[in-house]
């Protein structure tokens, strides 16, 4: 495998480790840090998240953790012991008004000698400078922003049931609170995306704001989404109607760019989607798609883009600077960054959307649920058709080995217009047939649902 570059996002600024060999572990990485920023790590594990909430073991290596590049690893700079390894602290002293001669933490010699807040001095990172020298280094820090005219992805299409189920559950609060869920369907050729299944995850989420938990089922559902032959195409997220030309949030923007990144693999073109769903002072529900820019995606991989109080701005880290229509700015309207995607609707022909959402605060999933379902059997379903849930079928997960009976039963869900000559014909005939699923899982799933 080729050396990479990852990045090393720290509280004091964030850095490349060049020349990344795939065969070094997190503690060869830990110790190249502290001797090429000359600074000394806290105990506490490098992690693949800010929150720390991904530490790594130190004896696993680059290859083994999956790390690509142009990753971040996080950690945190001890700031307490920054004197005896920062040459710019070993001379720094301040005297205080009422006489007192006292040793500067190196944040505070950072803004006063650092090449950048954060950075180190120009003299601690290399002896001799030209001034070609300097601006290339400056230009790295540097964001002159302008507006995407188009986004990536042309159109995406969401399947009209899982819409309006999402909305439907949003009027018990009156839209009064937000909620997040990751749309579920195919990237198609022409640069489009046809969603066929929204999944929300565990939540806590306010007016204005929104976290999303640990997720337990996680594995299920990216292995499940895979069997049926879709991925994760976007995210969805509804809030309460805001003042005029407030779109965004920077958490908001920020999250989204980071999906795209993600999405990509880097800072790349990618059809991944946001879409936007509130109401108007009328109570009229509006859905509006979104894509961030990539100048957005390459700011927000680099750090440079920061939560503010202020509504629909990000905050520029001190540690860059950002020129808006030629004037330097600390702070950046989102509008900025976002690019429109076309939204259009249809009817799923892959799945149903019936079965209640798990996560949802006052619903749980049960077996009445998936007796109510299979009893529409023969009624212009057949039962492959029912099974074709995805909701439904994460509830079996629960009942169903995930490595032998959930493929089974996604194979033929996935092959069933093969099989059974197409779901219309099916309908129109009002057929109970099962196509290719086996009759042994038929009569696990009726027994699990009560259904003779």
């Amino acid at each position: 495998m080729p050396l990479i570059t990852l990045r090393v996002r720290t509280q004091v600024g964030t850095w490349r480790l060049k020349d990344v060999s795939p065969n070094e572990t997190i503690r060869q990485l830990r110790q190249r840090i502290e001797k090429e920023h000359k600074t000394i790590l806290v105990e506490t594990p490098i992690s693949l998240d800010p929150s720390g909430e991904r530490p790594l073991d130190e004896t696993d290596t680059v290859c083994r953790l999956g790390l690509s590049n142009g990753d971040f690893l996080h950690c945190q700079v001890d700031e307490t012991k920054s004197g005896s390894v920062h040459e710019a602290t070993r001379s720094g002293k301040l005297i205080t008004k009422d006489g007192n001669i006292v040793a500067q933490e190196y944040t505070s010699q950072s803004k006063q000698k650092g090449f950048r807040e954060g950075m180190m001095a120009l003299g601690d990172i290399k002896r001799h400078w030209t001034l070609d020298d300097y601006l290339r280094l400056d230009e790295n820090f540097v964001y002159k922003l302008k507006r995407q005219d188009e986004s990536v992805c042309k159109k995406v299409s969401l399947d009209t049931a899982a819409l309006q189920d999402f909305q439907q559950y949003m009027w018990n609060f009156n839209f009064r609170r937000m909620r997040v869920g990751y749309l579920y369907g195919s990237f198609l050729p022409h640069n489009e995306v046809r969603v066929e299944c929204i999944y929300e995850p565990p939540q806590i989420t306010t007016d204005t704001s929104f976290e999303l938990l640990e997720d337990p089922q996680e594995s299920r559902v990216e292995v499940l989404s895979s069997l049926l032959n879709l991925q994760r195409v976007g995210w969805i997220f509804v809030h309460p109607p805001r003042e005029e030309g407030f779109f965004m949030s920077a958490a908001e923007c920020i999250f989204a760019a980071e999906l795209q990144c993600e999405a990509a693999g880097g800072v790349e073109d990618t059809c991944f989607v946001t879409v936007k769903v509130t109401i108007t002072p009328e109570n009229t529900v509006t859905v509006e798609g979104f894509q961030m820019s990539k100048q957005c995606m390459e700011m927000v991989a680099e750090g440079v883009l920061e939560l503010t109080p202020h509504l629909g701005a990000c905050a520029v880290n001190k540690t860059f600077t950002c020129i808006v229509e030629g004037k330097e700015s600390r702070e950046v309207d989102t509008s900025f960054f976002l690019t429109v995607v076309p939204i259009s609707q249809h009817e799923s022909e892959q799945l149903v959307n019936t079965f209640p959402r798990a996560n949802r605060e006052g619903i749980l999933q049960t077996r009445e649920d998936l007796k109510k379902q299979i009893n529409k059997v023969g009624k212009g379903w057949s039962l492959v058709d029912l099974l074709a849930d995805f909701h439904l079928l994460l509830f079996l997960c629960d009942f169903l080995d995930l490595s032998h009976d959930l493929p089974a039963l996604c194979r033929a869900i996935t092959e069933r217009e093969e099989l059974e000559g197409g779901r219309e014909r099916e309908r129109e005939r009002g057929s109970a047939r099962t196509g290719g699923l086996d009759e042994g899982y038929q009569l696990l799933i009726r027994s699990l649902a009560g259904v003779d």
